[in-house]
């Protein structure tokens, strides 16, 4: 298996997957309503998006296999279209393989989070697709403290703002790592089906991390759980209301939906892949 479809290859985490795959030999197809088909260093870039079904023909030609990743979109019906478009493009050149990434870990059941909630819609379709489905259940990014919205936060004011409860513990997990489950799953068998909780399988409080990146940076940077109605509102001026409510209620799901992120399953798995420490992954950023 060398020629595979990725999607998002021009966000954040597809980009980091695409990295991963690029270092472990593969090549990449995407789409990107933004680029003219083009040759980037990640792979080619054809002109399209999920919800355009010609355009993922088109991208899909000579491909083995797929790794989707779905867009931040809090509208059920769009998310539900470019599943099944994925799908179908899939089936039109005999493709199989499927790797999910779910972008967030998913329970037996929805949450009220319509971001969390999307995904347990395109979960169902894709497990009644008939193709060889993987489910990779990320927790939460360790590279979303270094978005530009938080980032800037971190240096200016030496403190680690995060909606995330400080007795919430659990592990994240990198983009590289994320990159890395990926590459185990295109490479495994008997799997089709399965949901896995992928993580940095290295369980911390916010104030541990913040240790973690306290000492990398030389600095005394404190856990500052931040209430999820202070991020909305901190959010609102940036992304609008109805953004920043979504994304807000995202952890709002995520603190009333704990034990989903600590519930490990497939171990054999997940013993078998090498991962970057998070105490690498801090080091490696400029706090």
């Amino acid at each position: 298996m060398k020629k595979l479809f990725v999607t998002g290859v021009t966000g954040a985490q597809g980009s980091g997957i695409a990295k991963v795959l690029k270092k472990n030999g593969f090549s990449i197809s995407s789409v990107s309503p933004n680029n003219a088909d083009t040759q980037n260093e990640l792979g080619t870039i054809y002109l399209g998006n999920l919800e355009a079904l010609e355009s993922l023909k088109l991208a899909m030609a000579g491909c083995e296999a797929i790794v989707l990743t779905l867009p931040l979109i809090f509208d059920t019906e769009i998310i539900k279209k470019m599943t099944s478009n994925v799908i179908d493009a899939a089936k039109f050149h005999g493709i199989n393989k499927i790797i999910f990434n779910a972008g967030i870990a998913l329970g037996e059941n929805k949450t009220g989070s319509l971001a969390i909630d999307v995904k347990h819609e395109a979960f169902e379709i894709l497990s009644k697709s008939g193709l060889e489905v993987i489910t990779l259940m990320p927790t939460v990014y360790l590279e979303n403290l270094t978005s530009p919205f938080l980032l800037p936060v971190i240096q200016e004011h030496s403190i680690i703002p995060y909606p995330i409860s400080g007795d919430f513990k659990f592990s994240w997990l990198s983009y590289e790592n994320l990159g890395r489950y990926v590459v185990a799953a295109l490479n495994s068998k008997g799997l089709a089906g399965e949901k896995i909780l992928i993580t940095n399988r290295e369980e911390l409080i916010g104030q541990a991390l913040a240790e973690k990146i306290s000492s990398a940076s030389g600095k005394k940077l404190p856990f500052i759980p931040t209430p999820p109605d202070d991020f909305e509102n901190n959010l609102k001026p940036v992304l609008g209301d109805y953004v920043a409510k979504e994304i807000s209620n995202l952890y709002r799901g995520i603190d009333s939906s704990r034990s989903n992120f600590v519930k490990y399953s497939h171990l054999e798995f997940l013993d078998s892949v090498e991962l970057q420490s998070t105490d690498d992954w801090v080091k490696s950023i400029n706090w």
